[in-house]
């Protein structure tokens, strides 16, 4: 088996799927699944769906498709595969597929297995945004993602991405205090959204620097651009910040907050001043905290096979990112976790890699949990 798995990851890592550009990978995936039984089927936007099994649970299995921009050669060398995608995240789906082909449905227990390899993770999303709108209807889901192979990611922060754009009167610097400079506006609203999440943290009392970073509200500026000519007050600005934050925490509650205080603030200048300022606010992205219960039979199962494949205890963590768990384990109010190997610390790189024993370990793990799941659901 390993000559075969191994050649299966080679060849996933050779297609070279930046975003938007996963039709040819995603035909070899899906002519491979037929192969072994799974009936398959592409989406509107091009998400590969296969299915296999009768009955329930249903085992929603999913990770992305494409990379990042940038490829490079696919070489193996000293127990490695190096080349794009070989940590973010072609070992995981591989090993999800390899895995799921293989698994054997005439034991006492079995359900459902759901594939889904979703296009555009790394830049629009489309993809994920199409999965929900189907009619499968998962009762567990793991996403494929790098993990290390010996931990579980059992919970995401939230995510708020908002843009402003500000706009006041255009006027000569030489006079300046005649006018409002649209990027000082910026900043000052700025000031207010990271004052207003740290209201909200004292609220929740979560605003102890010992706090782990996942208990935060993280804020960041991450866009500011204004002003065209030297000689003029600017009278435009964008700006996007990005949030962060628990899942005890709703983006409603953010929002709430924000959206008062920079009201205040505008209504203060109109009132006292007598001065136009346009704020104008766009949601880019907005994405619930997402956390799974400890008990939950899904974690169980993993957890075991994790130890009875590598004889090592396995770690739970969370992460301070977002990903496609949020949406689907929101979305069906479903248990969901991520595992897969290789290390995160190499997403992005032009030095990725992944070790081919823990890819292998990756997919004797998979087998495992379906099996083990089966078992306690049945139970």
């Amino acid at each position: 088996m390993n000559d075969k798995s191994v050649n299966f990851l080679k060849k996933c890592i050779e297609y070279y799927s930046p975003s938007g550009h996963e039709k040819e990978y995603s035909e070899f995936l899906a002519e491979f699944l037929r192969i072994h039984g799974f009936k398959v089927y592409f989406d509107n936007v091009g998400n590969l769906i296969a299915e296999k099994g009768v009955g329930t649970p249903i085992i929603l299995f999913s990770s992305h498709m494409d990379t990042i921009p940038g490829e490079l050669p696919v070489i193996e060398k000293e127990g490695k595969i190096y080349g794009r995608g070989a940590v973010d995240c072609k070992p995981s789906l591989a090993a999800m597929v390899y895995a799921i082909s293989h698994y054997d449905f005439t034991q006492e227990n079995t359900g459902k297995l759901i594939f889904a390899g979703i296009v555009r993770e790394e830049d629009s999303l489309i993809g994920i945004k199409e999965l929900i709108k189907s009619e499968i209807k998962p009762d567990y889901a793991i996403f494929g993602e790098p993990t290390t192979i010996n931990q579980i990611c059992i919970g995401y922060k939230g995510r708020l991405s908002i843009q402003y754009k500000i706009n006041t009167e255009i006027g000569h610097v030489a006079c300046s205090w005649l006018y409002y400079n649209a990027i000082e506006i910026g900043l000052k609203i700025w000031e207010i959204i990271k004052k207003s999440c740290k209201e909200l943290s004292e609220e929740y009392e979560i605003n102890d620097s010992k706090k782990k970073y996942f208990n935060q509200i993280i804020t960041n500026l991450t866009v500011l651009s204004g002003g065209k000519l030297t000689n003029c007050v600017p009278f435009e600005c964008i700006m996007n910040v990005d949030i962060r934050f628990p899942p005890l925490i709703t983006s409603k509650e953010i929002l709430k907050i924000i959206r008062q205080n920079i009201r205040i603030y505008r209504e203060t200048i109109v009132i006292n001043e007598g001065k136009e300022i346009q704020i104008e606010e766009e949601i880019q992205s907005q994405v619930e905290g997402f956390e799974v219960k400890k008990d939950e039979p899904i974690i169980g199962a993993l957890r075991w096979a994790i130890f009875k494949t590598l004889n090592k205890k396995p770690i739970l963590i969370k992460k301070t990112g977002t990903t496609f768990i949020n949406t689907i384990g929101i979305h069906y109010n479903i248990p969901s976790i991520t595992f897969g190997s290789g290390d995160p610390r190499l997403e992005h790189s032009d030095n990725e890699f992944i070790e081919i024993e823990e890819y292998l370990y990756s997919i004797e793990i998979y087998q495992k949990f379906i099996n083990k799941l089966y078992g306690i659901h049945k139970k």
